[in-house]
């Protein structure tokens, strides 16, 4: 049996990633996120309106898909916690966030220069895709922006025989009904696996 059921947001289960964006004067921010698509050599996330990151979208700001582990689950809950903004909602001070203009000292996280894009990658995430903005749609309370992937960068420990990403060795962090997971054995493999 099943009964009808009321989620505030359906999380079924998505990878977790850092994005970092910059403003116009250059300042980088991050901004740990969970709604993405990707389709072949495209992203499209989803962004809150009023964020950092959104502000720096709209104003054309190209972007970093920075993907942590599952280890690294605490400082993504970190950087959750801090807002790149100058001001405060009420959620955000119900729910104990703060304002912070340096998340990669406040963190411990470590900037990697980019190499076409200007936002800098996060060092210590094992897959990082430099991406150019494409479009913005508005979603009423938030975006989708669409991002072409320019340079895709592995971690060499990742990746199995044949220069793919060895599933077996990679444990993504999962935004879970919003609890931090990540994957379990493998199951199988699909068809187009290794392809």
């Amino acid at each position: 049996m099943k009964n009808k059921s009321k989620l505030n947001s359906f999380y079924y289960g998505f990878p977790v990633f850092l994005v970092t964006t910059q403003d116009s004067s250059g300042n980088t921010n991050i901004s740990a996120a969970s709604s993405s698509i990707s389709l072949g050599e495209k992203l499209i996330i989803g962004i809150s309106k009023g964020s950092k990151t959104w502000s720096n979208l709209m104003a054309g700001s190209d972007a970093v898909i920075n993907i942590p582990d599952h280890t690294q689950w605490e400082k993504v809950e970190q950087i959750g916690r801090l807002t790149g903004g100058d001001t405060l909602s009420e959620a955000q001070t119900k729910w104990g966030v703060e304002i912070c203009h340096d998340k990669f000292s406040k963190s411990g996280l470590h900037a990697e220069a980019s190499v076409d894009v200007a936002p800098p990658r996060i060092a210590e995430c094992p897959i990082q895709a430099e991406c150019r903005l494409v479009s913005t749609s508005d979603k009423g309370r938030f975006i989708l922006a669409e991002l072409d992937i320019v340079n895709l960068w592995v971690d060499d420990h990742l990746l199995g025989e044949n220069g793919i990403v060895d599933s077996a060795k990679w444990k993504p962090l999962i935004f879970n009904f919003r609890e931090y997971d990540t994957v379990g054995s493998a199951l199988g493999f699909n068809v187009k696996y290794g392809n």
